[in-house]
């Protein structure tokens, strides 16, 4: 695997180094703080539930509800510049979390380390796309960008807890200082993209636009063109249902486990599961998946993911933990399989000076998607209490997340597989809205 990497690693750009770096890097800051932020507020600021809930949320709104507006000014200002801006606004904002110690700073901070998610997280796939136009390379790339970032969630926490055994306040300074290095790194590693239309327009599948944008148009009549893009939001709908699958890991898997084997230390060993697939088995998956046509491979993913759900219905056979390994396994192949496709599949729907809203709209939906179902699912969840705690959860969650994954599978493969009958992948024939 180390010798795949360097491979994939001395063949990429000046640009793509960075970018793709970016994926270990910002999930290192970013894991480094935020597991223990809410241990933080309540034990030494003191805040009650309601105040955190409000700050981690605030965090949360500011980051998935607005990347449609970071990726629309990647397309205006440029993505480097508001990948610059990303970095320093998310270096303030953890900054302020770490020291604040009343709710208005918190919020303050909050908001603006989720509102530099917002700008740098649409712009750095934007511009990663724009660097390799051909969708296998895309894909790839993609990849090896998804293999930093698990390696960013898996080290960030380690970081985090080395640090919070001297004090939480340092987890504030070293994050946001290590932000502060990261603009650094952009500022003089990345380079001012140069547009090639010309050379991009012959990779896509189509031109999803009977004429170009200009600046004269309204920022509000680019985004009605794009949500007028028919196939381009059915992608993205039946796309946005992988994060309703994939964060259950974080919700009523863990309240599953507890519920049914008593113990807590298996959820540790669901998420380092996931982790440990994710780092070793990403480049083989890419690999295998680049033998098919996308539409297959995503389909062949959310049936996986779907399907992982299908695991916890019955009864363990050998060990209480094995079920919840099993579902971890399979949900994390089924995402190494479809995740970065799914991202390396928008510039399909896209002209090149569009790519950012693209994206930005593609994350919007994803967030919007995973907190309605959180929020859906958690509601659901059945109280656990000293004085009642019930013998499993429902089978009809799990029921329903299957057949999410399986309509998921199925909308993918025919909303995102090539033109027949005529528009071969390589027409140059706008795309029916």
């Amino acid at each position: 695997m180390i010798n795949t990497f360097l491979l994939n690693w001395t063949q990429l750009s000046a640009a793509g180094r960075v970018l793709v770096l970016n994926g270990l890097t910002f999930n290192l800051g970013f894991y480094m703080l935020l597991p223990y932020l809410a241990g933080h507020l309540q034990d030494t600021v003191g805040l009650g539930g309601w105040a955190i809930g409000l700050v981690l949320g605030a965090r949360v709104f500011c980051q998935q509800g607005l990347f449609l507006i970071g990726g629309t000014l990647g397309d205006i200002f440029g993505y480097r510049a508001i990948i610059l801006a990303g970095c320093l606004i998310r270096s303030a904002g953890f900054i302020l979390l770490g020291f604040g110690e009343s709710l208005p700073l918190l919020l303050v901070g909050a908001c603006l380390a989720g509102f530099a998610g917002a700008l740098f997280t649409p712009c750095s796939q934007a511009y990663l796309a724009l660097e390799y136009p051909d969708i296998k390379q895309r894909h790839q790339v993609f990849s090896l960008q998804n293999l930093l970032s698990e390696a960013g969630m898996l080290l960030g926490p380690l970081v985090g807890l080395a640090l919070l055994g001297i004090d939480f306040y340092l987890i504030g300074l070293s994050s946001g200082t290590f932000f502060l290095l990261l603009f650094l790194l952009q500022w003089f590693y990345l380079p001012v993209h140069q547009h090639s239309r010309e050379t991009y327009a012959n990779t896509t599948i189509s031109q999803p636009a009977t004429h170009d944008f200009s600046m004269r148009e309204s920022v509000m009549e680019q985004w009605w063109s794009m949500l007028c893009h028919t196939r381009f939001i059915k992608f993205v709908l039946f796309a946005s249902i992988y994060q309703l699958l994939f964060h259950q890991l974080y919700l009523a898997i863990p309240a599953s486990a507890q519920i049914t084997t008593g113990d807590t230390s298996v959820i540790t060993w669901v998420f380092s599961l996931s982790s440990i697939l994710g780092i070793t088995l990403q480049l083989p998956i890419a690999h295998l998946a680049n033998k098919f046509q996308p539409h297959r491979s995503m389909a062949l993913g959310m049936s996986l993911m779907g399907c992982a759900y299908l695991v916890l219905i019955f009864d363990a056979m050998v060990h209480p933990f094995f079920p919840y390994l099993l579902c971890a396994a399979l949900l994390s192949i089924g995402s190494l399989f479809v995740f970065p496709l799914l991202g390396a599949h928008i510039p399909y729907f896209a002209q090149e000076k569009e790519m950012g809203r693209y994206y930005g709209l593609y994350a919007c939906f994803g967030g919007v998607v995973a907190s309605i179902s959180n929020v859906v699912i958690g509601w659901g969840l059945p109280e656990l209490t000293p004085d009642s705690i019930p013998e499993a959860i429902d089978s009809w969650l799990w029921l329903a997340l299957f057949f999410a994954g399986l309509l998921s599978a199925i909308g993918l493969y025919f909303s995102s597989r090539p033109f027949v009958n005529g528009n071969q992948a390589h027409s140059s024939q706008p795309d029916i809205r």
